[in-house]
């Protein structure tokens, strides 16, 4: 099986700037002088990753300036990733995407690999307590499948939550699912979650196009609805999209769906499909069935026995 690949950008900055206290638990008795808790969700990264993980970090700031942070997630779609001394980072934000790493956390991981909870203190000096006051801080939990990033919570007392998943689906992009004829070897996965408030979010990533994404219709990368008894039909959104190398593309999208629109998704009735300048019907498509939902399961010891890892990326 192909390696697929995702983007993966390299820390900035080093933690030795920063003066960091022992490990301990949030206690009701300190002299605390702000204090609030901040939901994890894929939604939050930047862009928005389809995850089935939440979280919760609870946050305070005592009046000698240390930072108090406690925090457990659990559901990733994928086994925990560390990389630069660690799966949980503390981050500033900054112009590059993914903002400068400040400090990582010792995990307690749970025996399934998908979640853990954690627990620290931090000396701040003027400068960080600046910045925290100022609401740069956020919080990454990152995996396998999302080396970026696959939960985020902002250190922000009036940062906002997230609804409950209603459903959620995992799903191969393959040129056998076109309902014509594609001569391709690309094939790519996405994800997609639907929360109770009908809060729709999609990410996934193709590789190996046959010829560069083109854009009919408004986009390259779209989601569909089909028509009753066709297996095509018509556009709902184009989703957003970029190139990672000369034939792999990653896309992402959320969208707030009418009470319709949930209750197709949740009846199978969607699809998105890939369009490229030599397949201009399609060249991938990923119907959005509960039939295939588990494939990451399946599919994951298979793209890590192929994979050196002494040489190459994580597969996603």
């Amino acid at each position: 099986m192909r390696t697929m690949r995702w983007i993966s950008i390299s820390l900035i900055g080093a933690a030795a700037t920063l003066q960091w206290g022992c490990g301990t638990e949030l206690d009701p008795t300190d002299d605390v002088t702000l204090s609030y808790s901040s939901a994890l969700a894929g939604d939050f990264m930047e862009p928005s990753v389809a995850s089935t993980g939440r979280g919760k970090i609870d946050v305070a700031l005592d009046d000698d300036d240390t930072l108090r942070i406690e925090g457990d997630f659990d559901n990733l779609v994928a086994d925990l990733r560390s990389f630069g001394g660690g799966a949980v980072h503390l981050r500033e934000d900054t112009d590059d995407e993914i903002g400068r790493s400040l400090f990582t956390f010792d995990v307690e991981v749970d025996d399934d690999d998908r979640g853990g909870n954690f627990s620290e203190a931090i000396d701040l000096n003027a400068d960080q307590l600046q910045a925290f006051r100022a609401g740069r801080y956020y919080l990454t939990v990152h995996s396998v499948a999302y080396p970026d990033g696959e939960l985020r919570a902002q250190l922000n007392e009036s940062a906002p939550d997230v609804s409950g998943i209603d459903d959620s689906w995992g799903m191969m992009l393959t040129p056998e699912a076109e309902p014509h004829n594609v001569d391709s070897d690309a094939e790519g996965w996405m994800w997609a979650i639907l929360r109770r408030d009908n809060t729709l979010v999609i990410s996934g990533v193709v590789d190996d196009l046959s010829s560069a994404p083109v854009e009919i219709n408004g986009g390259a990368v779209n989601l569909h609805d089909t028509d009753d008894d066709e297996n095509t039909g018509p556009l709902l959104f184009n989703l957003d999209y970029e190139m990672i190398d000369d034939n792999s593309v990653r896309f992402w999208y959320t969208a707030t769906l009418s009470t319709e629109e949930s209750l197709r998704m949740k009846a199978d009735d969607f699809y998105v499909n890939v369009v490229t300048e030599d397949n201009r019907d399609g060249e991938v498509r990923a119907d959005i069935t509960h039939e295939d939902r588990n494939f990451f399961e399946e599919i994951w010891d298979d793209v890590m026995d192929d994979r050196d890892p002494t040489t190459e990326n994580p597969p996603f």
